[in-house]
């Protein structure tokens, strides 16, 4: 499971940057706020972690933190990278205990993760850029790959025999977060549509702007005069379901009779949502206008909201709960590994 993320990882760091950056190296000094890193920033029980390391985990974070939406602030950098170096402590501490339990990962297995993460990218020579870009070459990225491997096997053997979760736990569980396992309230929709283009400034000169406008004007009163005749219909008691599949533009939807489906008003355009909560079963809008063009909608039916049976939603929650306990029971392990480990730090 964590190989797959490295693996998507490097993928989305690939594709996320200029072109001009890949397999660009850079030989700086690594500094954080501009304050010069020392090239050792641990060591755990007389082992060194370098200052490559530190500014590899802190590329990463950084990245994550970007596609999220966050940038870091300067004044940001030195707690983080402190919190980073924390981490790779904890690692290297699993990593000595798992060799001093005689925990051996094989090269065929480090093989085929590394062959599965190679997979992912379109040629070789795109994989090796984007290591060198993150200071990694196959050797070091084998040995990234080697250590999370042996801190899986060791949680499998250490921890997880002793995880216990029990059922009292899970029923506790779901009484305590009902609103988490109940289906939302769902609208069973239709609807007829009629497209409308978008006005647009493109054109080369005055005059082919003009003509443009005017063609544009024309399609979409068209397609007003279109959707106002079909209401009339409709009040006329011809069948939505008949008129959808004879005249409606969504092609996904009209041989259904327009069925959209059950939707909630989060799943939707805004216009749709805003409606179709003010129908009655079986009843039918006006005109509504959105960005896509004219909708007429039919609501069929109100799916009332309903909480999941426990039956259903046990083994979810059981593995949720052996997965945090698993987590919980791994975190005061490795604390108890370096209350007896001598480590020094200095960042």
């Amino acid at each position: 499971m964590k190989c797959k993320f490295l693996s998507v990882l490097f993928i989305l760091i690939l594709f996320a940057l200029p072109q001009s950056l890949l397999g660009e190296e850079n030989n700086t000094p690594y500094t954080i706020n501009e304050k010069l890193v020392p090239k050792v920033v641990a060591k755990v029980n007389g082992v060194e972690i370098g200052s490559d390391l530190l500014q590899r985990e802190f590329f990463a974070f950084r990245f994550q933190s970007k596609q999220m939406g966050k940038e870091i602030e300067p004044n940001e950098e030195y707690s983080i990278a402190r919190e980073l170096l924390k981490a790779a402590v904890a690692r290297e501490l699993v990593v000595q205990k798992a060799k001093s339990l005689g925990i051996i990962i094989t090269e065929k297995k480090i093989n085929l993760q590394l062959k599965s993460i190679e997979d992912e990218f379109p040629s070789h020579k795109l994989f090796i850029t984007a290591l060198a870009f993150q200071h990694l070459s196959i050797p070091s990225l084998k040995e990234k790959i080697h250590r999370t491997l042996l801190e899986d096997e060791l949680m499998r053997r250490e921890i997880a025999p002793k995880v216990k979760v029990s059922d009292e736990s899970v029923h506790k569980y779901y009484k305590d977060n009902r609103a988490l396992f109940t289906k939302p309230v769902l609208y069973q929709m239709r609807h007829i549509h009629i497209k409308t283009i978008a006005q647009t400034e493109t054109a080369e000169d005055k005059f082919s702007q003009k003509k443009a406008d005017r063609l544009t004007k024309m399609i979409n009163t068209e397609a007003k005069e279109k959707i106002d005749s079909l209401v009339k219909r409709l009040q006329g008691g011809e069948s939505f379901n008949d008129l959808a599949k004879r005249f409606s533009e969504d092609e996904v939807t009209k041989e259904k009779g327009g069925l959209l489906g059950d939707l909630h008003p989060d799943s939707t355009i805004p216009e749709i949502a805003q409606e179709m909560v003010k129908l009655k079963e079986g009843e039918t809008s006006g005109v509504i206008q959105s960005k896509f063009g004219y909708h007429i909608l039919k609501l069929d039916e109100i799916i009332p909201s309903k909480l999941i049976p426990f039956s259903e939603t046990k083994t979810d929650i059981m593995n949720l709960l052996l997965k945090k306990e698993t987590q919980k029971l791994f975190t005061s392990y490795v604390e108890d590994l370096g209350n007896h480990a001598q480590i020094e730090v200095f960042l």
